[in-house]
């Protein structure tokens, strides 16, 4: 274990050294030899009044080939009126709205929040039979109740509930497609 350490430093420390070989000599020769490296002095700038040149020669001037040109729509083209089509595959049909009507650490209150409102729905609610989803999430028991992928519909029913449990609110969900309402669904009280 002890060799395998030492040898993996030794190749760490050889795999770190340069393969350029390195002038040491003094000498200030101008001509450059095959073992000297040589590094361009970028310290003074090229004045371009002193030395002549002319910039904007070298400059491209692609970018403003186009700048002048119109695309102007033919006047056939111009009765068609284009309407916007929503894509419905690209609509994930697991995410939607729920309502919360309880939060809490006590498991036993969100099991009987949950008994209590499939009873009090099912003499009171007409249009949508809503199933309840008891879960936890750290630290807390959630109720959820209903399945909507429009949140106008989700206010719409925790206004209603909010006649029996005042702290309901909606929340943003994972949501079962097949228990959402259709959209031609009235949710009313008895």
């Amino acid at each position: 274990m002890k060799n395998t350490f030492y040898l993996f430093i030794s190749l760490l420390i050889l795999s770190c050294a340069s393969s350029e070989p390195i002038s040491t000599s003094e000498d200030n020769s101008s001509t450059p030899t095959e073992d000297t490296i040589m590094i361009p002095n970028d310290s003074e700038p090229v004045n371009t009044e002193r030395s002549g040149l002319d910039l904007n020669q070298y400059r491209s001037s692609l970018s403003d080939a186009y700048s002048t040109k119109t695309n102007d729509i033919p006047p056939a083209f111009e009765r068609i009126k284009v309407e916007k089509v929503e894509d419905d595959e690209q609509k994930d049909l697991y995410q939607g709205y729920r309502v919360q009507i309880y939060s809490g650490q006590n498991v036993a209150l969100a099991d009987t929040a949950a008994t209590h409102f499939r009873a009090w729905s099912d003499t009171t609610i007409v249009g949508y039979q809503a199933k309840t989803y008891t879960f936890f999430k750290a630290p807390y028991y959630r109720v959820h109740v209903g399945d909507f992928h429009d949140r106008s519909k989700a206010i719409e029913y925790s206004n209603i509930l909010k006649r029996r449990f005042r702290d309901s609110w909606v929340v943003y969900d994972r949501v079962n497609p097949w228990m959402v309402p259709a959209d031609t669904v009235v949710i009313s009280v008895k």
